[in-house]
Order: structure tokens, then C-alpha cells, then sequence
């Protein structure tokens, strides 16, 4: 108990032990407590600043593109890859789990026709050779887009394929310009080669793991906004002021399809036209031409006096791929200031060096002609966003001018002659019918806009192409 004296507490001995021993008690209690406060304090900034390391070697990581031979280096055998139908159900994984084993990565997109083409035959490899091999599918595309495509439409008869997704590294590791591509990593952990898939056979992957040689065609990618095949001696200092370059056979780092630059002017002073047959190359070149005279330039104004007309075009096999052994790539760069003369060059250079001679020259020629039957104007557009659907069903023609709805009919569609526009009429126009399947039904559809077309034969500007 305690006892008030003269205004002052007092307390008994025992008590006054007690508290003095308490006190030495919160004393050192309160020393580590500020001491743990410290380490944990410690530990914290330790965590931070390596987060923050970590965090700068991520961005400070930057994948090499790797040639063939090379090793795959320690990061990308550790890096984890989101993947969609594993066979294990696993979201993430490593190449790690195959080491040791030939592994394919199969880069594809969900819109190459190809890439969904192979994956059967991929799948009935893997199946053959089982845990020799990994063939894993590899694509930039996100997780939403690849879930519609294994769910719906073509992607349904597919979902044994076990793929990358969301990929960015993988194509820093292996870039590429077109897919499908291939990349082939040796049981030794080695670049064997990157390829297309036409060279993904039971023979080739059986050489590989029986450590032969083998012969593939390699797929090195080249980048289209470059000249072809430029040296990479040739450097920023040095001013090209012509190239050209015209070979037979496909490349298979090259996609089929043509690339062009423009000067100050707008006009076009390099064109290329990439793995493709010869006319093909032909049609830009005589197109551009055609232009520069005021006319269009379709296929029914072509003329094809060669032994072997299918030779100049695709020629598609009985497996549905197409032949490539018809297939050119040529390439013309010229001075700036000689823009104009770029396409009348390109067509000397192939009468030149290609097994052809084209010409443009006149013929008088079977041909049909559009006349208006009447005064009456039923085609002036109503205005609005321009439109054309031509030859699709149904056919519209929406504020466009009437030499719009002729090149088209006359490049995709049954009615094989030139059509030559005699009506006069220059505004745009509005025309609608259910399609173009015959001469007879287009102009039964043509007269309700008082239109028709009648055989005719007229002196034209014709392509005339000939063997040499």
C-alpha cells in the first residue's frame, strides 16, 4: 500500500525493488527492440537495392540475335515462357526441361495459312520421335487472341499444339521477318540451322540426331527497306545512285511481294518485286507504264504469245503448296532525279536479261464497249464514303468513277475482253447488282442504269509478251 506524507508518496521497499527491476527490464527490453526496428530497417533497404539492381539488369538485358552454330547462352535456357496447351497443364516454362533434346521452335501466327498447314505434320513428328525431339510453337500473339483461335474457326482441330505465347524474347533470340520460321536447336545446345518448314522431315530430324550431316536450305530473313543483298560493307557515307539486281529461284528469307521507295516528288525511284513469277513482275512495271500514258492497265490488256503461258504464272502442286522453281526476284534502284525513267529501265532490263521480250504496242483487238442508252442519268452518285466491292456478290460501286468498276471486272471475273469506256461520263458514280458470273447477267443488271455493253473491235494499247 502506499501512504500520502506531507504531500509526497511513499513507497515501501519491496515496491521501490520491484519497480527499479522493471525499469532495467523496459531499459534493455527497449535497447533491442530499437535494435530489431534497425535490422529490419536494414534488411528492407537491402531488399529495395536489389530490387532495384534487378530491376536495371532487366533493362539493362538485352538478347543477342544468334547465328547458326552458337550456343544458346544460360538466360535463354532459364527463361520463363507463358505457354497455352502443355501437356501437363503447366502455364510457364523453360527450355531447361528440354535440354538435351533436338528442340523445334515452330514461329507461326494465327493468320499464316502455312503455319496452321504444318502443324499436323509437326504433331505426327513429335508423336514419332517422342522425348528425342521438342517441337514447341512460338508467337507474338497475346493469350485473348490465341484462346478465340484454338476455340473457334480453324484453330478447332488444333489444340494438341503447345505454343509460346506473348512472345518478345524469343524473336530477339531468332528474328525474322516471316513466318513460318524454324529455328533448330542441336542436343548440344547449338543454332543448327533456322529453316522454313518444308525441311522439317522424318529424314532430316533422324540425321540430326544421329549427329550426320545434313543438307537444309537456311532461312536468313532480309529486311525489304534495304537494296537486296547490299554488302554490309556498303556504309552511310557512300551515296547509291544505282543498283539492280535480277535472279531466278526462290529466297526463302523473302517474302513474295513487291517494295518501293518515293522521292521528295512522291515519284517512285526503287521498286522491288520478291519471289514471284513473271507476271508478276511484269504487271507493276506495265501498270505504272500504262498510267503514265492516261490509260489503267488490267489483264485482258495483255497479250501472252509464249510457248508456256503456265510458266509465268503460280502454278499450284497436288499437296497445295506452290511450285518455286518459276519464281524471280528483281530489284532496281536508279538516281532520284531519273524517277520518271524507273519503269521504262526495268522493262529494257528484263527484255534484257529475262527468257522474255514484252512490248507495248498497238492491236486491233475484240473488245466490249460501255455506252449509255439514254440521257437520262441514273448512275450520279449520291456522294458518301467511296465504295467498291467489284467482283464480289453482291457488286457495288459507291462514289467512284466508272473506269473503277471496268479495271475490276476486267481482272477478276469470267468476261475476258478489254472493256473500253465510251459513255462520256465523268462524274462518280453509284452502281449496284448481285455480282458479275456472266456477260449475259451483267448487262441484263446493267440496263436498269441504262447501261450496256456491246462487242465491238478497237485499235488499243495492248501488252504483247513473247518467248526470245
Amino acid at each position: 500500500m502506499s501512504v500520502l506524507l506531507r504531500n509526497k508518496t511513499f513507497i515501501p521497499p519491496c515496491r521501490r525493488l520491484a519497480l527499479g527491476t522493471c525499469g532495467r527490464i523496459v531499459s534493455i527490453t527497449g535497447r533491442y527492440f530499437f535494435l530489431l526496428v534497425f535490422l529490419m530497417y536494414a534488411a528492407a533497404q537491402q531488399q529495395s537495392h536489389a530490387q532495384v539492381a534487378s530491376a536495371k539488369a532487366a533493362n539493362t538485358f538485352k538478347p543477342m540475335p544468334l547465328a547458326i552454330g552458337d550456343k544458346i547462352p544460360d538466360e535463354l535456357w532459364s527463361l520463363p515462357l507463358q505457354v497455352v496447351n502443355h501437356p501437363q497443364g503447366k502455364k510457364t516454362i523453360t527450355l531447361s526441361e528440354y535440354k538435351d533434346k533436338l528442340i523445334i521452335l515452330d514461329f507461326w501466327n494465327t493468320w499464316c495459312v502455312p503455319c496452321i498447314r504444318n502443324f499436323p505434320k509437326l504433331h505426327a513428328l513429335q508423336n514419332e520421335f517422342g522425348d528425342k525431339i521438342k517441337v514447341l510453337a512460338v508467337t507474338q500473339e497475346d493469350s485473348d487472341k490465341i484462346t478465340r483461335f484454338f476455340k473457334t474457326g480453324a484453330g478447332k482441330e488444333h489444340t494438341y499444339v503447345n505454343s509460346v505465347i506473348n512472345d518478345s524474347l524469343l524473336l530477339k533470340y531468332f528474328p525474322h521477318i516471316s513466318v513460318p520460321h524454324i529455328a533448330w536447336i542441336n542436343p548440344k545446345g547449338k543454332v543448327l540451322n533456322t529453316t522454313q518448314g518444308d525441311d522439317l522431315t522424318q529424314k532430316n530430324i533422324q540425321a540430326v540426331l544421329d549427329d550426320q550431316k545434313i543438307q537444309m536450305v537456311s532461312k536468313i530473313d532480309i529486311d525489304r527497306n534495304r537494296p537486296l543483298f547490299l554488302s554490309e560493307y556498303f556504309n552511310d557515307s557512300m551515296i547509291l545512285k544505282t543498283y539492280s539486281i535480277f535472279f531466278k529461284g526462290y529466297y526463302p528469307g523473302l517474302k513474295g511481294g513487291g517494295n518501293l521507295k518515293k522521292n521528295k516528288q512522291g515519284k517512285i525511284y526503287r521498286r522491288q518485286m520478291t519471289n514471284l513469277p513473271m507476271m508478276d513482275i511484269y504487271y507493276p512495271i506495265i501498270y505504272q507504264l500504262f498510267d503514265n500514258n492516261g490509260e489503267q492497265f488490267n489483264i485482258s490488256r495483255a497479250i501472252i504469245e509464249v510457248k508456256d503461258p503456265s510458266l509465268l504464272n503460280w502454278i499450284l502442286k497436288p499437296d497445295s503448296t506452290f511450285e518455286t522453281t518459276n519464281l524471280y526476284s528483281y530489284e532496281l534502284v536508279v538516281p532520284k532525279t531519273e524517277a520518271d525513267s524507273l519503269f521504262y529501265y526495268m522493262l529494257e532490263d528484263l527484255n534484257r536479261y529475262s527468257d522474255y521480250t514484252g512490248t507495248i504496242e498497238k492491236r486491233m483487238v475484240n473488245c466490249l464497249v460501255l455506252i449509255r442508252t439514254s440521257q437520262k442519268d441514273r448512275i450520279k452518285s449520291k456522294g458518301g464514303v467511296p465504295n467498291c466491292t467489284f467482283p464480289a456478290s453482291p457488286s457495288i460501286l459507291s462514289n467512284h468513277k466508272l473506269s473503277v468498276m471496268i479495271n475490276m471486272v476486267s481482272d477478276g471475273t469470267p468476261i475476258k475482253l478489254p472493256i473500253v469506256d465510251e459513255t462520256g461520263y465523268t462524274e462518280n458514280v453509284d452502281i449496284e447488282v448481285s455480282g458479275v458470273k456472266d456477260l449475259a447477267s451483267f448487262k441484263k443488271e446493267l440496263k436498269k442504269y441504262d447501261l450496256d455493253l456491246l462487242p465491238a473491235q478497237r485499235s488499243l494499247n495492248m501488252f504483247v509478251l513473247k518467248d526470245k
